[in-house]
């Protein structure tokens, strides 16, 4: 159970790891299109999406734990 776990977890950095770099590479494309020129802006803040995704993920869970024990106890 722990290796499949890991394995999925591995996925999962991966395709995220690869979705936020071609992201990235889109955004960068678009802005030099629209400004004509290379400059440093928010697309580089893309480059966090990695870091939410993570934060994110874990707020989610946490939220759906903290239901379901409410729920058990009739609180809600």
């Amino acid at each position: 159970m722990r290796r499949e776990r890991k394995w999925i977890t591995t996925v999962e950095l991966a395709i995220v790891v690869l979705a936020t770099i071609a992201i990235f590479v889109w955004g960068k494309r678009a802005t030099l299109v629209e400004r004509g020129y290379a400059a440093y802006g928010g697309e580089y803040s893309l480059l966090l999406l990695p870091v939410l995704y993570y934060i994110w993920k874990q707020v989610w869970f946490d939220w759906i734990t903290e239901l379901r024990y409410l729920w058990q106890d009739r609180k809600i």
